[in-house]
């Protein structure tokens, strides 16, 4: 994900994915995400999921109901 804001064949990528999975009404989950410049590109080619470290580190399970409940809310769409 860390050439997403670089390199025109990751974003033209992102695009035939994204542009697919809206004209087959399936969600889009992008992996990795790690920067706002990337959670913006993302969500301007219609992605409608995405995780990573910018919103979290790997936490356990038992972590998951709290961090939640504190998090301020990010939305994709």
């Amino acid at each position: 994900m860390t050439d997403l804001a670089t390199r025109e064949d990751s974003m033209a990528i992102v695009r035939a994915v994204t542009g697919l999975a809206k004209s087959l009404g399936i969600v889009t989950t992008a992996e990795g995400v790690e920067t706002d410049t990337q959670f913006d590109l993302l969500r301007q080619e219609g992605c409608t999921q995405a995780q990573g470290y910018l919103f979290s580190p790997p936490r356990p399970a038992a972590d998951v109901a709290k961090m939640l409940r504190r998090a301020p809310q990010r939305s994709v769409a």
